[in-house]
């Protein structure tokens, strides 16, 4: 029974860490082939629906998104996937 106890404390601990080590991160990125303000809702879209995404802001007129998400649950190599299946390629901007 302290067993039993001892590794459901244990369990639980380890799945409250991995929330607690989890961090909102904003990146930019630089979009290609985004020349018109029609452009700018089909990359919002692509980056929304990516599980973790928690804001977007996308310019046509500078050709950027800045992408505000959980590094838990996605990372900068997932926007960028997201972005090019939508025919938008993008990299990130250092």
């Amino acid at each position: 029974m302290k067993f039993e106890l001892a590794a459901l404390a244990l369990l639980a601990g380890a799945a409250l860490a991995g929330d607690a080590l989890a961090a909102e991160r904003t990146v930019m990125l630089k979009v290609d082939n985004m020349t018109c303000d029609l452009c700018a809702p089909t990359v919002r879209k692509s980056l929304s629906r990516i599980q973790g995404v928690i804001r977007v802001e996308v310019s046509a007129e500078r050709e950027t998104a800045t992408v505000t998400f959980d590094d838990a649950k996605t990372d900068a190599s997932s926007l960028t996937a997201a972005t090019k299946n939508a025919g938008y390629p993008s990299r990130l901007v250092q």
